[in-house]
């Protein structure tokens, strides 16, 4: 009896078996990426740091005279040039020193004529005869005398003249003037306080540091013979740049800060920038002609070191190390591993594995804007910009942290 329940059993088992279907796993679904070619574009080697604004010219004017202030002739905030009149010295003292040294030069010089008519007698008249040896001595050291006192007098004649101009207080530079700090009616006196501060704006300097592991780069291109750009942008309208050219370096590095210090020149005609601003510097070394590109989400960090997804043409993906260079924007240049021209993944190697399938998407790239380097792109890479709307933010994209 238990031989045939056995049988049976066995028999209800192998039907249940026949009846059942063998599955097999479905092939896994390409991944979704987005891709774009490789391009070659002019790329700005830049450094990027904080700068002050300083005028090239900064006077603080300042009284040469003892007087009181009589005129002021501008108004706070005015644009002067050279030599425009600004306050007026009492200058009626400083007059009648000089009417009195033309009036004593007058007097000196006659009693000068007068002595040297007598010398001429003297010495007609002839020694040892009426007039002795003594006496025309004396005439010569009396013409003398009078010669250094007609000396001195056209010395304090050429003095008052210089007090009188200093009476007529004139702009020592082009620029424009601050805050006024006298009055009319205010005393001033040589040494004291200032007047008005003149500050020329255009162009404008810009100081700044870098560091000294820049110092040797940055020397290397200067003896090029080459002129370095400088643009420098205020923090608070970002997308108005102002351009110029670097124009000093310091002659040492600071033992305090491991720095050195730059200055650069800024063409102001428009009085954009203001003397005393903080701005964003930033510092253009050198370009790199048609330099292999890529987005700079493209490039990846591994174990190895960097790389990023090549696609062939079959849509399967190589993974590849490459060697990374300077950043520019929203671009990273690619100096070994790829060329231009071929396709690599920009976005979605989030689980990607080398010789996996992909469904490829084109990448929007934004679109250029302007920089020291026409926007590091060539007239080629120009015609070929697409043209696209904002970029949509992927999920990919939302998954992965800023670089």
């Amino acid at each position: 009896m238990l031989k045939i329940r056995f049988s049976i059993f066995l028999v209800s088992l192998t039907l249940a078996a026949c009846g059942q279907k063998q599955t097999v796993n479905p092939p896994t679904a390409p991944k979704n990426v987005l891709v774009t070619n490789v391009r070659a574009m002019d790329v700005p080697v830049q450094l990027h740091e904080f700068g002050r604004l300083s005028s090239p010219e900064s006077v603080n004017v300042q009284p040469q005279v003892n007087g009181r202030i009589t005129e002021v002739h501008f108004v706070e905030g005015q644009d002067v040039k050279k030599g425009d009149l600004l306050f007026v010295i009492d200058p009626r003292p400083f007059q009648a020193q000089l009417e009195q040294s033309q009036g004593q030069l007058k007097s000196d010089q006659a009693q000068l004529e007068l002595d040297q008519r007598n010398l001429q007698r003297d010495e007609q008249t002839g020694a040892g005869r009426f007039v002795s040896a003594q006496q025309i001595d004396t005439d010569r050291a009396q013409i003398e005398n009078f010669q250094g006192a007609v000396a001195k007098d056209q010395a304090a004649i050429a003095l008052a003249k210089l007090n009188l101009e200093y009476c007529y207080v004139r702009s020592p530079a082009d620029g424009r003037t601050g805050r006024r700090l006298v009055d009319v009616g205010n005393y001033v006196a040589v040494g004291g306080a200032t007047l008005v501060n003149i500050q020329r704006q255009d162009p404008v300097y810009v100081d700044f540091t870098i560091s000294e592991n820049d110092l040797e780069q940055l020397r290397a291109n200067m003896m090029g013979g080459d002129t370095l750009s400088v643009a420098v942008v205020t923090p608070s309208t970002p997308d108005v740049s102002k351009a110029g050219t670097l124009s000093f370096l310091d002659n040492s590095v600071s033992t305090q800060s491991g720095t050195v210090m730059l200055r650069a020149t800024i063409p102001n005609p428009d009085r954009y920038l203001w003397p005393g601003q903080y701005v964003n510097v930033t510092l253009t070394q050198q370009i790199l002609k048609g330099a292999t590109v890529v987005p700079s989400q493209t490039v990846q960090m591994g174990g190895k070191g960097n790389y990023l997804f090549a696609v062939k043409p079959d849509n399967t993906v190589e993974q590849r190390v490459v060697t990374q260079g300077v950043r520019y924007k929203d671009v990273v240049v690619v100096s070994k591993g790829v060329q231009a021209g071929e396709t690599v993944v920009v976005e979605g190697q989030l689980a990607l594995g080398n010789g996996m399938k992909v469904n490829p998407e084109e990448y929007p790239w934004p679109a250029p804007s302007p920089s020291p380097s026409a926007a590091g792109l060539t007239e080629s890479d120009k015609q070929k910009e697409p043209a696209s709307g904002p970029k949509q933010e992927s999920a990919s994209e939302k998954a992965m942290p800023a670089l």
